[in-house]
């Protein structure tokens, strides 16, 4: 047996259970033996009838006395098997459709069971316990894992495939040098593999989980380390920080906060290097990051080369070429515009002007990268809010050149501090931490549904002032089974109700990208009072006027996009407010809503968030493109994961010592670790 083979050659396994461990993200032995137990039940002490003293699950044996069975309908059997122990304790077990039992068992047999025992006078209950011949051990009489399912697999299923392939195996290769287990104290690998599925003691099983724990973070940062030495032969163009790029700031109407002064100081000493620039800038909603990278591109402009701007939509893309023509009126950068909803032949014209030299500037959505798409002298990719572009572009780009161009990040989901020093990834971080002048905090208020129409009222008097609304809404139909807001629902209402006298608009994701764009162009200009959209603003739409932010049903969503939400508002120097409404009375969802209403900041939204959400969900595969850890976790394990770090610089300096072998040994593993997991990790 070898840990590549697949499920089915397991005894018990076949292809229908081989399929439905597919779904568990299982297809060879390897991954069966890294898929642990979520929980434990504690079969290993046995406590007799006679010691009984409180309803719980229980691990008992004893004698069969008696055994009946009844039919009291067609389809349903009733099994009662009365034991007796050795003190003459008398205990009652019911088993419901298995008529067979009395092939198995007789009167005057000694069996074991486990499950939830009732005191009923001088008798114990057990209604379904599990059973087995006493002392055969095989489903009591240890710590009994017990595995994360999915329907058609049985947890008897698991322990059974997992413990023949464990009787099978013979013993696991070690991964880590032996310097580094003595000086952590950590368990063998195969200790710790076979104490986490049948942990010999609770001890073992502590003792396993460490080093499991260590090692998930470990081979982690280890991944993130490689990837960043990965590159390092790689070359970009070196552009020159001209006097004339001065100019630039003339062009916009604010001063720069000294967080922005000091991002585009690490931007420009980046872009001076051979070395491709790889940058994230976190900030939060409207701290100016986009102003950052028009002067890169100002300045990849005045040296000769061209830049590329990627946005995650098509209305955020949109507003960016806007933007940037105005900017860059009379400066001479020419600008085109590329997405998927232009023109055939259109596209054509744009791809050979591409390749020719003639545009500076594209701008666009993942259509910039698509085949056609050739730049003559790429020296500047920018990618606004990472989480929604996706891994594969980002690299797609970097390996389509023979010189790399320089890779410059954005985004306003700020990765939480806590996690910063360690999840750099390929990317260097930079983070404006200061709004611009003269910005209000915007004040936010969590609303019962049943009082929503005092908000609705309130809002009037916004309007009045020239100011302009978006609400927001979870849906953009009415559904059957939500009792949810729908934005074509509330649209309806809202335009021949509260606010009749203003000029009501709808956006949502399934309208034409044509009815997107000048719906946005209404509203940018004016023309139209009330937005009620779907999530389809949360990203990067930018409209100073708009000063009031409806969102209903907050309760469905999570802490992160609520933020984005918000950060709509209060571009503006005019005081700004945000309404959440929900309903229900969800601990979790009532949590969010107190954050939300406690602080504008995001980098403390982040942390808030990954306390009530968990590293899994705020940076799983999906959002960060950082594998799922399945034991570590960053916010109660952060010794570990901080001693793993120093370890990891220990073995890179050599002041740990290890074998040429153990090195190579230990680096196969982290590849194949990630091999099938992620392609590239990046940060948003």
């Amino acid at each position: 047996m070898k840990k590549t083979d697949g499920m089915e050659s397991i005894k018990g396994i076949g292809s229908k259970k081989a399929t439905l461990l597919k779904q568990l993200g299982i297809e060879t032995i390897e991954d069966f033996l890294l898929y642990f137990p979520f929980r434990y039940e504690d079969r290993a002490t046995h406590v007799p009838l006679d010691e009984i003293r409180t309803e719980d699950k229980v691990f008992s044996s004893g004698r069969i006395v008696s055994f009946q069975t009844s039919r009291p309908k067609p389809k349903m059997t009733i099994t009662k098997i009365t034991v007796c122990s050795e003190l003459g304790k008398e205990g009652v077990i019911t088993i419901f459709n298995n008529p067979y039992l009395h092939k198995q068992y007789s009167v005057g047999d000694c069996i074991q069971f486990y499950g939830m025992c009732q005191i009923k006078g001088r008798k114990i209950l057990f209604s379904s316990p599990e059973i087995e011949p006493f002392g055969k051990n095989v489903l009591m009489n240890y710590i009994y894992p017990i595995y994360p399912l999915v329907k058609g697999l049985s947890n008897h299923d698991m322990v059974n495939a997992m413990r023949t392939i464990l009787q099978s195996l013979g013993e696991l290769e070690e991964v880590f040098p032996e310097s580094l287990l003595q000086k952590r104290s950590l368990a063998p690998f195969d200790f710790a593999v076979r104490n986490i599925h049948f942990p010999h003691s609770v001890s073992a099983l502590k003792s396993a989980r460490y080093r499991l724990i260590y090692q998930e973070f470990f081979m982690l940062q280890m991944h993130l380390l490689n990837l960043r030495n990965k590159d390092e032969t790689a070359r970009s163009f070196v552009l020159k920080e001209l006097e004339q790029a001065k100019s630039f700031f003339d062009k916009i109407p604010f001063e720069l906060t000294n967080a922005q002064k000091r991002v585009l100081q690490e931007m420009t000493e980046d872009l001076k290097q051979e070395k491709p620039m790889q940058r994230l800038v976190q900030g939060d909603v409207g701290s100016g990051k986009t102003v950052l990278a028009w002067y890169a591109t100002y300045l990849t402009f005045l040296n000769g080369y061209q830049t590329v701007l990627m946005a995650p939509t098509e209305v955020l893309a949109k507003q960016h070429y806007e933007g940037a023509k105005k900017l860059f009126e009379g400066s001479g950068v020419r600008i085109a515009f590329l997405s998927g909803s232009i023109s055939k032949k259109k596209k054509e014209e744009i791809y050979q002007g591409i390749s020719d030299g003639d545009y500076d500037l594209v701008i666009g959505t993942h259509a910039v990268i698509q085949e056609g798409v050739h730049f003559s002298k790429l020296a500047l990719a920018i990618t606004d809010e990472q989480h929604r572009f996706g891994v594969k572009q980002r690299g797609k780009l970097s390996k389509q050149y023979e010189i790399s161009p320089h890779i410059l990040v954005m985004t306003a989901t700020p990765i939480p501090r806590t996690l910063t020093l360690v999840l750099q990834g390929d990317l260097d971080i930079s983070i404006i931490d200061e709004l611009p002048k003269g910005r209000k905090q915007i004040e936010t208020y969590a609303i019962e549904q049943k009082k929503a129409h005092m908000v609705y009222g309130q809002c009037i008097g916004e309007l009045q002032k020239g100011r302009q609304l978006y609400i927001v809404c979870p849906l953009v139909k009415e559904s059957e089974v939500l009792d949810l807001k729908s934005a074509e629902e509330l649209y309806e209402s809202l335009k021949t109700g509260v606010f009749s006298s203003f000029r009501v608009g709808l956006l949502h994701g399934k309208m034409k990208s044509s009815e997107k764009t000048e719906m946005m162009r209404q509203y940018q200009e004016h023309e139209i009072d009330v937005l009620v959209s779907t999530t389809v603003i949360e990203v990067g739409i930018n409209v100073p006027n708009a000063t009031v932010m409806i969102i209903e049903d907050a309760q469905r969503f999570g802490l992160s996009q609520l933020h984005q939400l918000r950060g709509r508002v209060g571009r503006g120097s005019d005081q700004s407010y945000c309404y959440l409404i929900y309903r229900g009375y969800d601990q979790v969802a009532l949590k969010r809503m107190q954050v939300m209403t406690s602080t504008n900041d995001g980098f403390v939204i982040a942390e808030k968030d990954l306390e009530i959400r968990g590293p899994g969900e705020v940076l799983g595969v999906k959002q960060h493109g950082i594998p799922e850890l399945k034991l570590a976790d960053f916010t109660k394990h952060q010794k570990v994961m901080f001693a793993s770090k120093e370890d990891i610089q220990e073995l890179t300096d050599k002041r740990l010592v290890c074998s040429e072998q153990e090195r190579k040994t230990l680096g196969d593993r982290v590849e194949e670790t990630f091999q099938k997991k992620m392609e590239h990790l990046v940060m948003n």
